[in-house]
């Protein structure tokens, strides 16, 4: 299994346009690049776990690669504020899923391009482009949205501090009204580690 793991992790990087537009990432901001990494690597790695063929689970990682892509439409000093945004630049932020949909379309990519617009949906319909509910978000993006929240609280914000491995799985677990308990159940399972529940956290708002 590691060596599949290993071979799928290999294809990640295979379009034509994957090291120019990281590339422009890790230039723009950095932590944008670290994060695009970490979960395109775990994104391929949660979808092999799941039983997604090779290349089912490539393109999973690719969407993780991508997913945040839209934010070099967005200026640094707006991803790291440290101040409590206006709605007006909470309508910024929240536009570079559909940006990110866009630049992958016009690459040609138009399998990533649907799962990478979603990322932000939630279960209960209090997410965004389009306010899906429930099953209406597809598989794939339910599993990235997942992986992005895990690595997001992991690696701290800058509205929030990192989080530890138990509370970040904690708080997925909780919030079963935003994230598919399945989803989260295959993130435990690859990341091959049980974690304790030691009292219940509040659920991710």
């Amino acid at each position: 299994m590691l060596e599949d793991h290993g071979a799928v992790l290999s294809e990640l990087f295979a379009h034509p346009f994957t090291f120019s537009l990281l590339g422009a990432v890790l230039a723009h901001d950095y932590e944008t690049h670290r994060h695009l990494l970490n979960v395109g690597i775990l994104c391929a790695r949660v979808a092999r776990t799941a039983g997604h063929s090779r290349e089912e689970s490539v393109l999973l990682g690719q969407a993780g690669l991508f997913h945040d892509i839209g934010k070099l439409h967005i200026r640094c000093s707006l991803l790291n504020a440290l101040h409590a945004l206006s709605e007006a630049e909470w309508r910024i932020m929240r536009a570079h899923a559909v940006r990110g949909e866009q630049m992958l379309a016009a690459n040609g990519a138009t399998g990533l391009a649907a799962i990478v617009r979603g990322h932000h949906e939630r279960l209960d319909g209090s997410g965004y482009p389009d306010g899906l509910r429930g099953w209406a978000i597809p598989w794939e993006t339910r599993l990235l949205s997942v992986v992005d929240a895990y690595d997001a609280m992991r690696s701290g914000r800058p509205y929030a501090a990192a989080v530890t491995h138990d509370e970040a799985l904690e708080r997925l677990v909780a919030s079963d009204h935003l994230f598919d308990p399945d989803a989260v159940a295959v993130l435990v399972t690859t990341l091959g580690v049980k974690f304790s529940q030691r009292e219940a956290l509040a659920p991710i708002s």
